[in-house]
């Protein structure tokens, strides 16, 4: 049965709405920039003669999973944030965020200029992950989870679409080069410090009764730690099936970007600008298209209802996308970055609310925690082997390394195929 949020529920959520709204827009610039698919090209395009090309492919790859990679210390954050006032966390972690992307402009080109890049990006990402972290409490706290999909999915939508811009303008910039790429990191610093002014606006509905929550929950004497990880993966069987399931789904999508990067570089031979419009403009710019609909659906049902469907759109597309790179057919390139724009919309609302359905009161930023340090795990993991696996192909035969896509393709088919198994299981159990 569907839960519709009444107007008492609706008008302090519509509220906060409105007051981060723009901070994530002007964000979603800054963020535009070091997003996988985007970061990756630039490095791949800035660097290509700074070192061997097996080593570019490698800092590829890590650039390309760093927004996953980087959620390994995510339990620093939620440590941090622990019983503690959100906003002016929020504040400063969003301005530490703009200055470290701003830095990206002045890394020299050469090998040295690119391990500075790879580790400004890395350590970026790593503040983004404390933002994600110290969200997922503000948005339970500010949301009734009858309109928690709907008001979240408005702030994806137009958060998208400033990433989608901003690569959108990095394409352009590479193609027709009317300035030296790197001004682009001082505009998308920039974009985030007013971010950060912004936020200030924002408050935390009930804040005392979260923190209290908190502390109670679990008090400052055993704070968030691996242990606690391991704790609540034992304790919860449901959630930590969800996870090992998510593990492998996200594994598989995680080793794609890089694969396709590398593979659109140095076998079909793409432009950077097409590259960029291919893996981060027309899935982010059609992502806002499909939110609506997932949200419905989100808002409906468990997690676990939502991910069995939600999944096979990802299958789609990495379908569509392997097949277009085998025939280098570049229509079904465009259909599957369309499809992948539809799969990241389900996605990514998946991945930011999916685990309140697992929490309990107070435990919501721990479980989320949980969530992005395997996120985390398997982030440091994937891309690299998806790129080894690459190398490893193509030192058999030139053009060989095409097939590693086989593997981002069967990893997300068996996620997809685990989260319909714990559906069937959790309806025969209900």
């Amino acid at each position: 049965m569907g839960r519709r949020g009444g107007p008492a529920e609706s008008l302090p959520a519509e509220v906060a709405f409105r007051r981060e709204i723009a901070s994530w827009a002007l964000l979603g610039l800054t963020r535009g920039l070091v997003e996988g698919a985007t970061a990756a090209v630039l490095i791949k395009k800035t660097f290509a003669h700074a070192a061997d090309p097996w080593i570019v492919n490698l800092a590829v790859a890590f650039v390309s999973g760093a927004p996953a990679l980087s959620n390994v210390v995510s339990f620093v954050w939620a440590n941090l944030a622990h019983g503690r006032a959100r906003i002016g966390l929020m504040v400063a972690l969003q301005a530490t965020f703009a200055i470290l992307v701003g830095l990206l402009g002045v890394a020299p080109r050469a090998l040295g200029g690119l391990a500075f890049a790879v580790a400004s990006i890395l350590i970026a990402r790593v503040v983004w992950t404390g933002l994600l972290t110290v969200r997922a409490a503000i948005w339970s706290a500010n949301y009734p989870r009858q309109v928690l999909g709907r008001y979240t999915g408005r702030i994806v939508i137009v958060s998208s679409l400033a990433v989608s811009a901003a690569a959108a303008f990095a394409a352009w910039t590479l193609s027709q080069g009317p300035f030296d790429s790197r001004w682009l990191f001082g505009g998308g610093a920039a974009a985030g410090l007013l971010a950060a002014w912004l936020y200030r606006a924002a408050r935390v509905r009930r804040e005392f009764a979260l923190l209290a929550e908190e502390n109670a929950a679990v008090g400052r004497s055993e704070p968030f730690s691996l242990g606690m990880l391991v704790e609540i993966l034992k304790k919860d069987p449901h959630f930590r099936e969800y996870m090992f399931w998510m593990g492998i789904y996200g594994g598989g999508n995680l080793m794609l970007t890089s694969q396709l990067v590398v593979i659109f570089s140095e076998h079909l031979h793409l432009a950077p600008g097409l590259q960029i419009a291919l893996l981060s403009v027309v899935p982010l710019g059609t992502l806002p298209l499909f939110v609506p609909f997932w949200a419905r659906m989100f808002d409906d049902g468990h997690i676990v209802e939502y991910r069995s469907r939600q999944g096979w759109s990802l299958v789609f597309a990495v379908v569509a996308l392997t097949f277009g790179t085998w025939f280098q057919w570049l229509p079904l390139l465009w259909l599957g970055a369309v499809l992948l724009g539809a799969a990241y919309a389900g996605a990514n609302l998946g991945w930011n609310l999916g685990h309140n359905d697992f929490a309990s009161v107070g435990r919501a930023q721990h479980y989320m925690g949980v969530h992005v340090t395997l996120t985390g795990v398997r982030g440091a993991i994937g891309p690299p082997a998806g790129i080894l696996i690459y190398q490893w192909l193509e030192s058999l035969e030139s053009g060989a390394g095409m097939y590693s896509l086989v593997l981002p393709l069967i990893f997300v088919t068996v996620g997809a195929l685990g989260f319909s198994h714990m559906r069937r299981v959790m309806r025969a159990t209900a």
